[in-house]
């Protein structure tokens, strides 16, 4: 349902968006490379005038040394003359246009790069409810090819509508400057190019929105297949996705037929128009010829202007069509860029000076966007944490706790009530000072690219390779990342699926303790440990934990015992809270817990 809804949204906003505008923005990210841009048109313009003269060469040949009685050899001089001034100007325009299409591409891959970045860095800086309602699959598209169709505008696009422009410009000039009449002869077939250029508009742009909306569902489809393949597999859905992938696939490829139908339609038909207007000038040009009103030489370089006339504007076809096809690209992109963070920097924000590590939760309620008006995650939540405490959260699923770790990384904003760090709000410090003070170990035990060094120094960049070492040693992971291969230089491949879950999850213990934060979260941090390794683990989790504000969910009891109080959360409130004996004396739900978990230990 969220994805059929963020369609929806896709889709309207698409149709209000006019092309104008938003080619007008896009061409914007041209800016930072304005003078470059201004030599390559200059550049364009000179290419351009070489080609103009071109055709007037011709007729001077034709009407000077073939059309006049004068001595052979005069004549051959006067021909071999007009052909070197011929391929002079051909090579200037050849010099011309190799320098312009290399300052092009300089400049339109500049501009992608530049655009590529300001995708990269807004994605990262959006509130995880954006992710939570948004398809990977869809925000890939956009980051990648929905910007890398953007190529034949940002490189090609002012040069081709410029060149195009003043060759049309210039071939009228020249044309009314040769006959009137055989101009207007020429434009009798412009009605019928307007018409056709009217309806390529009309479907065109509408199926290009609809191949790029269907591409990204092909993208999203992909990402998700790939992201659960072990569900996948394990339910044996492999025929019945490759079913429902190919509908989509199919879907796609009807589009791109009906994209491909438009634009080659429209071609052909420019094409002809081009034919049909240098055969009426032929026809009546050639009476004018007889007629001794135009020479020969007019009259080749008239059809020679027409088809540099007709040229142009196929040129301007095909960059309308790139126009199209870019349109939906450019309108998704900026949409992402226009998505405002739910969690962002108030405007008096302040940085949260070093933390002493107070954590006090003041009656909050909290809902996600998503969840009914009348139902609550979480109900007048209230409790504190002082300096140095260990609080741990315990609950069955759904009760409340990774909504409460959440808030307090401040990935999401309660509706009531508020959180203190310290006594300070966190709603009004800025998100860097925050989160530079807690440290994060998640279920999920993702470590990036690149290698083990790389990942332990994660969370504090500058962190010296001795404190890395300092921290390994001290949770026991040195010995076993000295036996690899390349030791801290191992690299870790994507997720690092060249580790076993348990390796994964005490490299992320300590990248936590490398970054030293003052508040430790840890959500489910042992959940994929053996038992021989959650021993260790324990141990050195003892000093991980030592003087640090600690949260900590964990289904394994044996990780909560010796926390300094433990909340017990049932749909969003918390029910019992005490110590571990103290938990147990009350003969309540924690002692049920305790009980279910000692059965099946």
């Amino acid at each position: 349902m969220a994805a059929l809804e963020e369609l929806e949204l896709e889709e309207a906003f698409a149709q209000k968006q006019m092309s104008g505008a938003t080619f007008a923005r896009l061409l914007g990210w041209l800016r930072p490379y304005r003078r470059r841009l201004w030599w390559n048109l200059v550049q364009t313009v000179a290419a351009t005038i070489s080609s103009l003269f071109g055709p007037y060469l011709i007729q001077v040949g034709i009407d000077r040394h073939l059309g006049h009685a004068e001595p052979l050899t005069i004549a051959s001089r006067g021909l071999v003359l007009i052909s070197v001034l011929y391929m002079l100007n051909l090579l200037a325009g050849w010099g011309l246009s190799a320098v312009q299409v290399r300052s092009a591409i300089r400049i339109g891959q500049g501009a992608m790069n530049d655009l590529r970045l300001a995708v990269f860095e807004h994605i990262q800086r959006l509130s995880l409810n954006y992710f939570d309602k948004t398809h990977q699959g869809r925000i890939i598209a956009r980051a990648d090819s929905d910007i890398e169709s953007l190529d034949r505008i940002l490189t090609w696009g002012l040069n081709q509508l410029l060149s195009s422009s003043l060759t049309l410009v210039g071939v009228v000039v020249l044309m009314f400057r040769y006959d009137w009449r055989l101009c207007l002869a020429v434009g009798m077939v412009l009605p019928a190019l307007a018409y056709a250029t009217r309806l390529f508009h009309r479907y065109g742009i509408e199926a290009y929105r609809e191949m790029r909306r269907i591409s990204s569902r092909i993208t999203a489809s992909i990402a998700e297949n790939i992201q659960g393949i072990r569900v996948v597999q394990s339910f044996a859905r492999e025929s019945e996705n490759l079913s429902r992938f190919r509908e989509i696939h199919d879907d796609y490829g009807r589009r791109v037929l009906v994209a491909a139908r438009v634009f080659h339609t429209y071609m052909p038909v420019v094409g002809f128009l081009s034919g049909l207007g240098i055969a009426i000038v032929l026809g009546y040009g050639g009476q004018l010829v007889f007629q001794r009103e135009i020479t020969v030489g007019a009259l080749a370089a008239f059809i020679l202007y027409i088809g540099m006339f007709f040229g142009p504007i196929y040129t301007m076809g095909d960059l309308y069509n790139a126009v199209l096809s870019t349109a939906a690209s450019a309108e998704r992109i900026f949409q992402l860029l226009d998505t405002t963070p739910q969690i962002r920097d108030r405007p008096n924000s302040v940085p949260l000076l070093p933390l002493q590590g107070a954590v006090q939760f003041e009656n909050v309620w909290m809902r996600y966007d998503s969840t009914p008006e009348d139902r609550w995650i979480l109900e007048d939540v209230s409790f504190q944490a002082k300096p140095g405490e260990t609080i741990a959260l315990v609950g069955s699923t759904g009760s409340g706790k990774t909504t409460i770790i959440s808030l307090l990384s401040r990935f999401y904003e309660p509706q009531r009530g508020r959180i203190l760090l310290d006594g300070v709000d966190i709603a009004g410090a800025t998100l860097q000072s925050l989160h530079n003070q807690i440290g994060v170990v998640t279920q999920d035990n993702f470590l990036f690219s690149g290698t083990i060094m790389e990942n332990l120094k994660y969370g504090k960049s500058d962190a010296t390779d001795e404190e890395v070492l300092r921290a390994a040693q001290t949770l026991g992971t040195d010995d076993a990342i000295r036996r690899l291969a390349e030791g801290y230089q191992t690299k870790v491949s994507e997720r690092g699926g060249n580790f076993s879950a348990g390796e994964r999850q005490l490299l992320c213990f300590t990248r936590a303790l490398v970054a030293s934060p003052r508040i430790l979260i840890l959500d489910e941090a042992t959940s994929a440990v053996d038992p021989q390794t959650e021993a260790v683990v324990q141990n050195a989790l003892e000093r991980l934990l030592h003087r640090r504000t600690s949260i900590v969910i964990a289904h394994r009891l044996t990780t909560v015992r010796k926390a300094d109080r433990i909340l017990v959360l049932k749909a969003g409130r918390i029910i019992e809270q005490g110590t571990h004996d103290e938990l147990l004396a009350q003969c309540g739900v924690y002692a049920d817990l305790h009980s279910e978990f000692a059965r099946h230990a």
